[in-house]
């Protein structure tokens, strides 16, 4: 298969599925308590930006990051144990 060319004549980047998952996920990442999950606007251009919800924040302090570390096994209980309640057949012991 030929590979597609740039208007300058160099091979056009690859975009495979997988490739471009890999790209859209090198950025990090923040959970929000609204459900949502936020990435960084820094790696973002103004286009993919627009319309957005924005999240600004700061990296947790150790005591923080506790906190939230306690909140999300809750949280991952918490979906595990609804996942298995209405799909009964999914994997894992009763």
């Amino acid at each position: 298969m030929a590979k597609k060319q740039t208007q300058r004549g160099e091979p056009a980047p690859s975009t495979s599925p997988e490739e471009k998952e890999s790209e859209e996920l090198t950025t990090e990442l923040a959970l929000g308590s609204d459900g949502l999950v936020y990435v960084n606007a820094e790696h973002l251009s103004a286009e993919q930006c627009e319309g957005r919800r924005m999240f600004q924040g700061y990296a947790l302090t150790p005591e923080e990051a506790k906190c939230a570390a306690n909140a999300m096994h809750k949280i991952a209980f918490n979906i595990t144990a609804e996942v298995r309640r209405t799909n009964p057949k999914s994997k894992g012991k009763r």
